[in-house]
Formats: C-alpha cells, sequence, structure tokens
C-alpha cells in the first residue's frame, strides 16, 4: 500500500484549491491511504472528502511552543505510518514550511515542494513555478512527477466537496427561522436567495459595504432574499451593510451564525452568490452557484476559481495585485477601503449580474 503525506493549506479557500491535485493522487494510486494536515480552521472542507484517509489538524509552528507542536506532529504521522509497517511513499508539502519538509523527509520516500533554499535539501522533487499561475494548476503541479508515463485524464481542475442532505436542511432551518421573526409568508421556496459574503481574513480585500447594500437593493426589486453572510471576524462590515439596505424584510445577517457546512448549505440553496476573495467564492464554484466575485490586492489569474460561472470584476490601478494584508496608500486610513476596490462601481456588479443572467 502506498501510503500519501500532504501539508495542505490554512484557510478554507486554499485547501479547496489543492483537492483537484488530492483526486488526481488518489486516481493515480487507488489503492493509497492519504492523510492530510491542514489548519483547524480549514480542515472542516475535507472531512466528507472521499479521497482522504485521515485528517491531522495543527496549529502554526511558533517560539518553545512550536517546537513541542512540531514533535507532537512528527510522533502522530509516524504512528499512523507504523500501522502500516512501512514510510510514506510520497509526500506533497504545498506549503513552504521548512519543518514541515523536514517531516516529509523524514517519514517518506518520495518528497515534492516548491523550491526553496533550505527546502530543496528535504525535496527530492522541486517545484518551480515561472511567473503568475493559477492555485490550481499549481496544485496540479506537485503531483505531475508522480504521473511519469501515465496519462493525465484525471487532472480534472474541479474543486471536490461534498455537501449532505443534512446541509441543505440545517440551512432551509436556519432561513426560516430567520423568515418569521418578520412576522410574514416568508419560505424558502418562495423567494430566489442571493448570498453575500463581503468580509475577508486580509482586510485589502474587502469593499466598501454601501457597495453590497445598493445592489441588495436592486436584487430585491428583482425579486431576491438576501443573506449576508460571514465569519465573527466579519460582523462590523456585515452589519453596516445590513444598516444600509433599505428592504430589511427581504434580506438578513447571519454573519458568525454559520459553521462551513451550514454556509455550504446556504450556497446550495442561492441563485447567487457575491462576494470578495475569500473562501465563500471557492466554496460556492465547489457548488456550482454562479457568482460575483470582486477583486483588488489579489490577482484573479492566480486566486479565482477556474469556472465559467464566475464574473470577475478587477478594476486594475497601478497598484493593485500588491498581496498585501493591509493597504499602505495614503487614502487607505480615510477611505477606510483601499482604491482598488473603492473604484468597483454599482454598475460593475449591474453588468456582472445580467452577464451570468444570460449565459446560465
Amino acid at each position: 500500500m502506498k501510503d500519501i503525506l500532504i501539508f495542505g493549506h490554512n484557510y478554507i479557500g486554499d485547501v479547496l484549491t489543492i483537492t483537484p491535485a488530492i483526486r488526481a493522487l488518489k486516481l493515480k494510486f487507488p489503492e493509497s491511504r492519504i492523510v492530510a494536515v491542514v489548519s483547524k480552521n480549514a480542515s472542516a472542507v475535507l472531512r466528507r472528502n472521499e479521497d482522504i484517509y485521515k485528517i491531522i489538524e495543527t496549529d502554526k509552528f511558533s517560539g518553545i511552543k512550536g517546537i513541542a507542536t512540531f514533535f507532537k506532529l512528527f510522533l502522530t504521522l509516524r504512528n499512523i505510518n507504523k500501522t502500516n509497517g512501512s514510510r510514506f511513499y510520497i509526500c506533497l508539502n504545498f506549503l513552504t514550511s521548512l519543518k514541515f519538509s523536514i517531516i516529509g523527509f523524514l517519514l517518506s520516500d518520495k518528497q515534492a515542494g516548491q523550491e526553496k533554499f533550505l527546502n530543496n535539501f528535504f525535496l527530492r522533487y522541486r517545484i518551480k513555478f515561472d511567473g503568475e499561475i493559477n492555485n490550481i494548476d499549481k496544485s496540479l503541479k506537485f503531483v505531475e512527477p508522480f504521473y511519469i508515463n501515465a496519462s493525465n485524464k484525471y487532472f480534472n481542475k474541479n474543486y471536490v466537496y461534498d455537501i449532505e442532505d443534512g446541509d441543505i436542511k440545517n440551512a432551509k432551518n436556519i432561513l426560516q427561522n430567520s423568515f418569521n421573526g418578520y412576522g410574514t409568508e416568508i419560505t424558502v421556496e418562495n423567494f430566489k436567495l442571493a448570498l453575500f459574503s463581503p468580509g475577508s481574513t486580509r482586510k485589502s480585500k474587502e469593499a466598501p459595504p454601501y457597495l453590497f447594500s445598493v445592489f441588495a437593493d436592486f436584487l430585491n426589486k428583482e425579486g431576491y432574499f438576501v443573506i449576508i453572510t460571514g465569519s465573527k471576524k466579519n460582523i462590523d462590515i456585515s452589519k453596516e451593510i445590513y444598516y444600509q439596505i433599505e428592504n430589511k424584510h427581504m434580506s438578513v445577517n447571519l454573519t458568525g451564525l454559520t459553521d462551513v457546512h451550514a454556509l455550504g448549505g446556504l450556497i446550495y440553496l442561492s441563485k447567487l452568490a457575491v462576494t470578495v476573495d475569500n473562501g465563500t467564492m471557492h466554496l460556492a464554484s465547489a457548488l456550482k452557484v454562479p457568482t460575483i466575485a470582486l477583486f483588488g490586492s489579489t490577482d484573479p489569474a492566480v486566486c479565482a476559481p477556474m469556472s465559467d460561472k464566475v464574473f470577475i470584476i478587477d478594476k486594475k490601478i497601478g497598484c493593485c495585485h500588491c498581496f498585501k494584508n493591509l493597504c499602505d496608500t495614503q487614502d487607505y486610513k480615510i477611505k477606510r477601503y483601499p482604491d482598488c476596490m473603492n473604484n468597483i462601481l454599482y454598475e460593475d456588479l449591474i453588468k456582472g449580474y445580467y452577464c451570468l443572467l444570460s449565459s446560465h
């Protein structure tokens, strides 16, 4: 049995981008057991993935505690491997972490990872990227060394994410409870749903709240009920959007109230998603829901899903695609949002809506 060890990413969207590579490995080595090491925040999107044998959740390594975490992870992986009586056949390190490279070297026969000075000593296959490349294509390049003399027909670029009936039922219950608060006859079946996800782990990715609010007003007139979602970190921006919406009886703010699986259910029920570059954008793509995606500090050529159901808005200015966590322009503190996102107009969202409507 050729067991495979994978070191994945820290965020939901990033983990989804490696699922095509995981699927390709499983198809190439169907008898293998794939062990994935990912952050606690992102592990939920892999829990139902049939290609995964076991998930190991880990925290970031730092300081004295980081050393203890390193050894704990090493021992955990070694014990999993002992049950099979051998080393891992392959280790893929999708991160550039030296610590993960060392663990992979100690526990596996063949290691693949991104070319980086110190990491190179612990890698058998050093993956080099020339220029910008989409994250999905990037993940598949890690698999290429193991497809020698084999067909690449399994290199499907669709995300792998399973949704269950319970997720959809839970989402319907959440919505129905929010509808009941209005004392009306609103039901999930009565309205088209549009899901907004305006928040991100990076403030530089967020757009002005009024942009979402005026678009929500437009969608309400088009017969959509608007759902605002996000993590607890996004509560402030979601509150501001909801406050500015005119037809509050046609909108609900569920920010901080759903886990990944409930969010998946809400997306599945929706006819449209409107997001910035975040995990919800990738989940919507995985569930094949038409999506308007707003970009600024990140490059859609690198970060966007590879789907014909995503309409990308990217108003390029001189400092766009900086990939910084916070905008460092002079106007940022005054305007609160970076120029690359402030440049996005209501008319851009309208254009995206009609383009998606006509094509799907």
